[in-house]
């Protein structure tokens, strides 16, 4: 029976919450980045033992993290958070923009790790 990983971010820092197929018992890893607000984590479906954290700090900022050994160790990703270019503008829309909307320019996603950029109409 396979086991099954749920990754929580909170504003205390990111946990690694584990158990078998059968959810009975559970092993909660962490505090990682105790005192890090971390909004997200994502599991790479390619290497399960990849895992990367979005994290905010008001005095350092945003950062991304990953681990390739399933939380034991991070090392910080690319951190340049700049778009090459000029990114692509919606042509004539005034409605508000949302996160996940196909109109967001320039919201980052974990999805990929690239940003979200709108493609011109």
């Amino acid at each position: 029976m396979s086991g099954v990983r749920v990754l929580v971010g909170t504003r205390k820092g990111a946990f690694i919450l584990s158990a078998d197929g059968k959810r009975k018992d559970w092993h909660v890893s962490g505090p990682y980045f105790a005192g890090w607000e971390t909004y997200h984590l994502k599991g790479s479906p390619a290497d399960p033992n990849r895992i990367y954290a979005s994290q905010c700090s008001g005095w350092f900022g945003q950062l991304i993290q990953r681990s390739d050994d399933g939380g034991a160790t991070w090392a910080p990703v690319d951190n340049r958070f700049i778009y090459d270019g000029t990114p692509a503008r919606t042509s004539g829309t005034t409605a508000p923009r949302t996160r996940g909307s196909s109109s967001a320019c320039g919201i980052w996603s974990l999805r990929s790790l690239i940003p979200i950029l709108c493609m011109p109409a």
